[in-house]
């Protein structure tokens, strides 16, 4: 090897260790975290989303069955979170897909046609990694004088409104999040401890429901 490539290859790994945090508390990136959760998980139950997911704490295993958090925080219908989940399992297959995403393309906003374009364009992709799949509803946000976001809620509200046909086009299972009380965040965007024992309720029992009883 010339001095030319070892001087590239030092080059590139200098870069690498400067983007990477630092600190006794860094955490590698989320999708190398989900990659490693996946690598022995056989059968999963993967659970998709955004910060909300990636918040919650859930069981596990659901039916004899391991379950991957793959939450990660700012994601939208179009981060590409197809392409990192189908890469991360390989050549595995999932038990289910459960997606659960939107308030971060509310914060855009994203029309309610866009966001059903863009989630069903998610949904075919993820087709191949599983042959079961789920959506979850968007849960609301608080909206009041600390959270005036009025056109996010709207956002919310709407694609709520078209999950029913993104389910139905996508021949996914659409899991839908009871009615919240009206204090269910700790910042106006992210659910509390209470909050969550309704979230993960209906999420945990929807999927019971479907593989507990799967032949």
């Amino acid at each position: 090897m010339n001095r030319t490539r070892i001087g590239i290859l030092a080059f590139v790994a200098l870069c690498i260790w400067a983007a990477w945090p630092k600190g006794q508390n860094a955490a590698p990136p989320r999708p190398l975290l989900i990659k490693a959760a996946l690598k022995d998980a056989n059968d999963p139950v993967i659970i998709l989303g955004d910060s909300i997911v990636e918040r919650a704490t859930l069981p596990r295993s659901i039916c004899g069955r391991p379950v991957i958090n793959a939450g990660i925080a700012g994601s939208t219908t179009a981060s590409g979170l197809d392409a990192m989940l189908i890469k991360a399992l390989g050549s595995k297959q999932a038990a289910m897909i459960v997606t659960s995403i939107g308030v971060n393309d509310a914060a855009i906003p994203l029309s309610a046609e866009s966001y059903k374009t863009n989630y069903l364009t998610l949904l075919s992709a993820l087709k191949t990694a599983t042959s079961r799949l789920a959506v979850v509803s968007v849960t609301p946000i608080e909206v009041g004088p600390t959270q005036p976001d009025q056109a996010k809620s709207v956002a919310i509200d709407s694609y709520n409104s078209v999950l029913p046909a993104i389910a139905q086009d996508a021949k996914a299972t659409l899991l839908t999040v009871p009615h919240m009380p009206a204090k269910h965040t700790v910042d106006g965007l992210h659910l509390n401890a209470d909050s969550y024992v309704i979230w993960n309720k209906a999420l945990l029992g929807s999927i019971e429901a479907v593989l507990c009883t799967a032949k």
